[in-house]
């Protein structure tokens, strides 16, 4: 039992209050009864505080009632593995290349997939592993864009990534160095001391805007910051990439994908302190997730009380119970004139 506002327990001074009140009113002198002999005092005598009594222990129980008793239905044991992890998600032209798979048993073939719908999937099934972690998501082509904040609030950022849709025309190139910076800049204030970031691309960096920030000047500044940088690498050259248009959806792009710089990628990496991973298909993604999944996990056991029950009703019914009964008893033969 806890009480969640104790400072309303300085109200229990008020309780002598109802004998003080007695005590100091003003009284009517009858004459005449000095003459009359002595009786025994009998029950009634002996009880003629009791409504004044009754009254202080109900003003007792309803400062009880805001001091707001609770009880503690359980006590659930967290594993926290205290990291912070942000996905930077390419949503340039040629993640929509249909060169990807979908995740099914070898007996059975793979659909055509595009390699933006799978690392959306695959992420999202990453998201699901890791309740006790704050993920968020960036999605960058020519300009990088905070999705999703790292947050708890896993299904939030679940719906946000199955909303997210490739960059529109002229919006598509790969600015890698910029999609650092803002998912660096998510991770600056959040409170865990492990910081992780996964930046997934299928291209070479293009940014397309005036002075973008180098991607290995983005890189050392992850590592300056305390931030573990990881690289994905997701399909392979040869594909053809399509363009996403809001009223006919996808439509094909005259033009062979290049395919991501894997040099590139790899520096970034190693300047980062992390890995760099490869993947041509959706179920070489789902791989590449799953070891990050074992590798990126610092085990905090800790007992967390979350769950409370309020315990004012008894004593707000006792002390209505309580006043009910003292009026009784003062319209009674303790009543006082």
């Amino acid at each position: 039992m806890r009480l969640a506002e104790p400072y309303w327990l300085f109200l229990l001074l008020l309780a002598p209050w109802p004998f003080l009140v007695q005590r100091w009113k003003r009284r009517v002198t009858w004459p005449g009864f000095i003459m009359l002999p002595k009786r025994p005092r009998g029950l009634a005598g002996l009880l003629r505080h009791l409504p004044n009594t009754i009254r202080a222990i109900a003003i007792g129980c309803m400062v009880v009632v805001l001091a707001r008793p609770q009880s503690i239905l359980g006590e659930i044991e967290v594993n926290a593995r205290g990291i912070s992890i942000i996905v930077a998600l390419d949503q340039s032209a040629s993640m929509t290349t249909d060169d990807f798979g979908s995740s099914l048993p070898r007996t059975q073939p793979s659909e055509p997939q595009t390699r933006f719908e799978s690392a959306k999937q695959t992420f999202e099934t990453f998201v699901k592993e890791r309740p006790n972690d704050l993920i968020g998501l960036v999605a960058f082509a020519t300009f990088p864009d905070l999705a999703c904040p790292p947050t708890l609030d896993h299904a939030f950022l679940v719906e946000t990534t199955r909303a997210l849709r490739p960059a529109k025309p002229g919006e598509s190139s790969t600015n890698l160095g910029d999609a650092i910076a803002w998912s660096l800049d998510a991770l600056r204030t959040v409170p865990t001391s492990k910081k992780v970031l996964i930046l997934l691309t299928d291209g070479r960096d293009a940014p397309g805007v005036p002075s973008p920030l180098e991607p290995l000047a983005a890189a050392m500044l992850a590592k300056d910051l305390g931030v573990t940088l990881h690289t994905i690498a997701v399909g392979k050259p040869g594909g053809v990439s399509r363009a996403f248009e809001p009223k006919t959806g996808l439509r094909p792009v005259v033009g062979i994908d290049d395919g991501p710089d894997l040099e590139l990628l790899k520096a970034m990496a190693e300047l980062g302190g992390g890995h760099a991973f490869e993947a041509i298909d959706a179920d070489a993604l789902a791989d590449v997730f799953r070891t990050l999944d074992q590798r990126e996990r610092v085990p905090l056991t800790g007992t967390v009380r979350t769950r409370y029950r309020e315990e004012y009703a008894p004593w707000l019914a006792a002390s209505l119970v309580l006043l009910l009964v003292e009026r009784g008893l003062s319209g009674s033969r303790w009543r006082r004139i």
